[in-house]
């Protein structure tokens, strides 16, 4: 299985926004929308998380090098 790639979760949550503001989405499909987009966030909030913590300790590094 394929690593899914932050960019990757944004295009993916940018296609269930579209899919749920259509007025066809049935309430069945708004669910599993949204069962995703919650999944797909809490995704995209690790990778930043984690994201910020490693450019911080890259920085840190530089700091304590000079």
């Amino acid at each position: 299985m394929e690593e899914l790639t932050y960019t990757q979760a944004v295009n993916e949550l940018e296609e269930l926004v579209k899919k749920m503001q259509d007025p066809e989405c049935s309430i069945d499909n708004l669910s599993q929308y949204t069962k995703r987009s919650k999944e797909l966030l809490e995704f995209c909030k690790k990778r930043l998380t984690a994201t910020d913590e490693e450019l911080k300790r890259i920085l840190g590094d530089i700091s304590t090098e000079k």
